[in-house]
Formats: structure tokens, sequence, C-alpha cells
């Protein structure tokens, strides 16, 4: 079996041609993309909104006013003390400039504290993006609807000379704010303090966040692991195609009619490809981590993790080679075998995110994508990036070794046997 193996390496080291396509293409690709999207959101400023609180309602009187509307109520001395302890509890004036001058919001939106006719000329002159305008009468409005369910006309009022990207944004944060707060106070949590997460802007790179603190993917990441694994792919195409050339010059009927066993021909095939497409793997993520740090700061288990699962698509890829390689012989038209190959890899490439991300297709198709072997590479090493939860590859790596194995297994199957070639 070792003399196959060392066959098949040798064939494929012979074809410079092949080696370069195999082993630097996907780094040239990598390095040229990344460059052209960084380059991109390079040019984006982040986003940066000046606005000014403008404050007409006296929150005082507006709770006095409430007051004397719960007076004036036919409720019982119960429910009016219950209500009006609900009320000095609550300061919605008090709330939207607590939201407005919070951590979430500082990145991007600075408060500045003007008159009305100051800020109102800050505007017109570009200075401020808007005037976020408290009316009179807005703290009794609110109260009311919030503690005597009647329907409020008060609301927040957003000012600007002109509708921008920053305009809309702020108007959609301050919204959602105030939105959030009214239903939370509607299910009965008035004595709590209400708070909402703001929609904030992003830019610079494309992510997927995960909770509590853990890393982001990066697109520089992504292009990583899709151009790597469907060059991995074409790697097993590439290993069953030579045996086109071995079939014309009658090199596996010479084989068959050795004391060789052919399945030693077939195991070459599944061994080479994964062999060379380890090679690639490492050659590819070496060079690309050494000019671009695309993982930046992880540790050996981080590492051990991502090449366990990369090991794992390997023996996938050896698989898929067998597969190929028995089709090849087994068919006898070779251009036949050669367009099987060819669309199997590419809808694998499709479907599972390695021309552009699985979010941009349809749920459906996602769902398809995401079992192909490339897209549950990807999505299981989006996990390990963002939280190295090692249970988290269990499940990859065994799907990943279960089609290894049915590849396998049917590629021995349909393999050409000594006396029926």
């Amino acid at each position: 079996m070792g003399a196959f193996i060392k066959k098949d390496l040798l064939v494929f080291w012979r074809d410079r041609k092949e080696i370069l396509m195999a082993l630097l293409l996907p780094i040239l690709i990598i390095v040229i993309l990344n460059f052209a999207f960084s380059g991109l959101f390079k040019d984006e400023k982040a986003m940066q909104i000046d606005i000014s609180v403008v404050q007409e309602d006296n929150v005082k009187k507006g709770k006095e006013q409430f007051a004397a509307a719960v007076e004036a109520k036919g409720l019982s001395p119960e429910e009016k003390s219950a209500v009006l302890a609900g009320a000095d509890q609550l300061d919605p004036v008090k709330l939207i400039h607590d939201f407005l001058n919070s951590s979430d919001l500082k990145e991007f939106v600075t408060v500045k504290d003007f008159s009305e006719q100051e800020a109102a000329e800050q505007v017109k002159n570009g200075e401020l993006d808007a005037i976020i305008k408290i009316p009179e009468g807005f703290t009794f409005e609110s109260l009311s609807g919030v503690l005597l369910g009647e329907t409020s006309q008060g609301s927040v009022t957003i000012l600007a000379e002109e509708e921008s990207a920053e305009v809309s944004t702020l108007q959609e944060v301050v919204h959602t704010f105030i939105n959030t707060v009214n239903t939370q106070f509607a299910l009965g949590s008035q004595g709590g303090q209400a708070t909402a997460e703001p929609i904030l802007p992003k830019g610079g790179k494309e992510v997927v966040e995960g909770d509590d603190g853990s890393d982001a993917y990066t697109i520089s990441q992504y292009f990583t692991i899709a151009i790597g694994t469907l060059f991995a792919l074409f790697m097993a195409q590439t290993v069953s195609l030579k045996t086109m050339t071995e079939k014309r010059e009658q090199v596996f009927n010479r084989i068959l009619l050795t004391n060789s066993h052919p399945l030693s021909f077939l195991i070459g095939k599944t061994v080479s490809a994964f062999i060379l497409a380890i090679l690639q793997f490492a050659i590819t993520l070496t060079v690309v981590q050494l000019v671009l740090n695309v993982f930046p700061d992880k540790s050996f288990t981080f590492w051990a993790g991502l090449m366990v699962v990369l090991i794992a698509f390997a023996l996938t890829v050896g698989g898929l080679s067998a597969l190929f390689t028995a089709l090849t012989l087994h068919l006898s038209d070779t251009n036949a075998a050669s367009g099987i190959s060819t669309l199997v890899i590419m809808g694998f490439g499709v479907l599972g995110g390695s021309f552009f991300p699985l979010e941009g297709l349809p749920d459906p198709i996602q769902k398809i994508g995401e079992w192909t072997p490339n897209g549950l590479t990807q999505t299981a090493l989006i996990e390990w990036v963002q939280y190295s939860h090692f249970n988290d590859l269990l499940f990859p790596i065994t799907f990943l070794l279960g089609v290894f194995i049915i590849c396998f297994a049917i590629s021995v199957s349909i393999f050409p046997k000594r006396g029926r070639s």
C-alpha cells in the first residue's frame, strides 16, 4: 500500500503547475480578498452622532398634574396609593437622559448642552446632527399612559436640518428604547429600571458576534476557512483525475494482473488526497497567519481544536477522492466522471458558503448548506472561534468522519474487481 501512496504523491509532485495551483493559489486569493475588503472598510468612518437635548417639560409640575388626575379618578384609596407610589418612582425624563448618556451609546452618541436657540443654530451650521426635544407635558402624558392606561399624547421629537444616516439611526435607537420602556411598564415592571438594547451602528469588519464577551468571527477568518476548504475539495478531484491517465495507459489493468490487492490502488488515492489536503491547510494557514494575523492572540488549545476539525475535513476529502476515483474507473466515459466530480464540488462550494456567506442564502438553503462538509466545517469553526468549547466540535467531527466512511464504503462497492474491469 505504501508504494501506491508514494506513487500518487510523486505523480502530483511532478506536475509543478498543479502544485502551484493547489498550494499557492488559495493563499493568493485569501490575501487579495482580505486587502480588497479591508481597504473598502477602511474608507468608512465610524458613525458619530452629535446631539443636544432640549427639555421644555417641568417634571415637578407634571407629577402634580398627574396626582390631581389620580384624585379625580374613581379609584379606591388602596389603588390611588399604589398608583401614586408608582409615579414617585418613575421619572420618564430622567430615563431618557440616562439612556442617552449611557455607556452603550457613548461610543457613537455625544450629548452637548445647549439652549434651544443655540442648538438650532448648531444644527443649521452642521455642527450638531439633531435636537431631541422633550415637550411640555411629557411627564404627565407618560405617567397617564403607563399607570392609568390612558392614550398618551406625549412623545419625544427629533429635529434635524436634513435626513441622514445619523439621524435615521438616532430615530431608530430612541424609538426602540421608548417602545421597550412602555412595554416593560405595561407588563408591570414599574419598579424596575427600564433599559433597552440600542441598535448600534457597526463598521470596519464583518462579524458574527457571540454573547458574554465572546470573540468575533471576522471577514478575514471567513475568507481563510472558506477558500481553504474549497481548494481542499478540489484536491479530491485533482488526485482522482490522475486516474484518467493511469486508465488510458493501462496502469490499473497491469496492477490487476499483479499480486497487489485492487483496493490498495483505491486506498492509495484516499491517503494521498488526505495528506495533500493536510499539507495544503498547513501551508495556507501558516502563510496567511504570518502575513495577515487572521487569528490574533489564540492559544495552543484553539489551534489544536482548529487542526482536529481540519483533519476530519481532510479525511472527508480523502473519501471524496476515493469516490471520484471509483467513478472514473467504473464509468466508460471519463469526461462524465470529471463532470460529476466538478458538479459535486461546485455544489458544495455554493451551498456550503465557500463563495459567499451562508447568511446570504434563503433559510431552507442555509439549512441544507450547513450539512455539506465545508458548510459544517465553517459553522463549527465559527462556534470554535467565538467560544472555544470542545463539545461544540464533537458533532461536526463525528459527522465528517461519517461522510468519509460512507464515501469510502460506496467507493469499495463500485470499485472494479479482478475479472470484471
